[in-house]
Parts: C-alpha cells; sequence; structure tokens
C-alpha cells in the first residue's frame, strides 16, 4: 500500500493515486478509472471541510458528486474520505472479479 503525505491517512489502498494539491486539497483517484475520485476539499476554512465521493464524469465534464459531505473539521474529513476510498476500492475488485475480494483468495 502506497503511504499517504497527508497529516491524517497513513495509507491508501494499491490501484489509487493521491493528489496532493494543497494540505486542505487533495484528491484519490482510481488508477483503472480516473473519473472516480474522492476530492476532500478544506478551502472554504477550518471547519468547513467537504468530502465528495464522485463517481463519474459526464460528456459535457460535469462530475456525478454521490452526496457531499460539508461541514467537517479536518480530520473528521481525512477518515470519511479514507473510509470512502477502500469502499469503492473493495466495491470495485468485487465487481472486476479480482479473488482478493470475492473470499477466493488464499
Amino acid at each position: 500500500m502506497p503511504k499517504s503525505e497527508t497529516e491524517f491517512i497513513e495509507f491508501y489502498p494499491s490501484g489509487w493515486t493521491e493528489h496532493v494539491h494543497e494540505d486542505v486539497y487533495v484528491e484519490y483517484v482510481y488508477d483503472n478509472d480516473p473519473r472516480i475520485i474522492v476530492r476532500i476539499d478544506g478551502t472554504m476554512g477550518e471547519n468547513d471541510y467537504t468530502v465528495s465521493p464522485i463517481t463519474g464524469v459526464n460528456k459535457s465534464g460535469e462530475e456525478f458528486v454521490t452526496r457531499p459531505v460539508s461541514g467537517l473539521g479536518a480530520e473528521e474529513a481525512f477518515e470519511i474520505a479514507e473510509a470512502l476510498v477502500y469502499a469503492i476500492n473493495g466495491t470495485a475488485g468485487r465487481l472486476s472479479g479480482e479473488p482478493e475480494f470475492n473470499g477466493e483468495d488464499e
């Protein structure tokens, strides 16, 4: 697992790329489909972080945001983002038939 360059996340799953634009603006991009993103945006202020799970982009470039969570502190925002990255990663692995996620890895 890659080591995170952020203060609140230690590691994230392989198959994802961490983009630290600023300490308060980080994106986790799914390598197999770079339109799947978990974004942490704290540019609105110290206790106003937003975590946005993005599950695709349409032809116009508009992102499909699956319910952002706002008004968070930094630590809480990173915890939620980390949980989303792992959840999406596990779901994608299961749907693609990877043995690790289907109970077939021995």
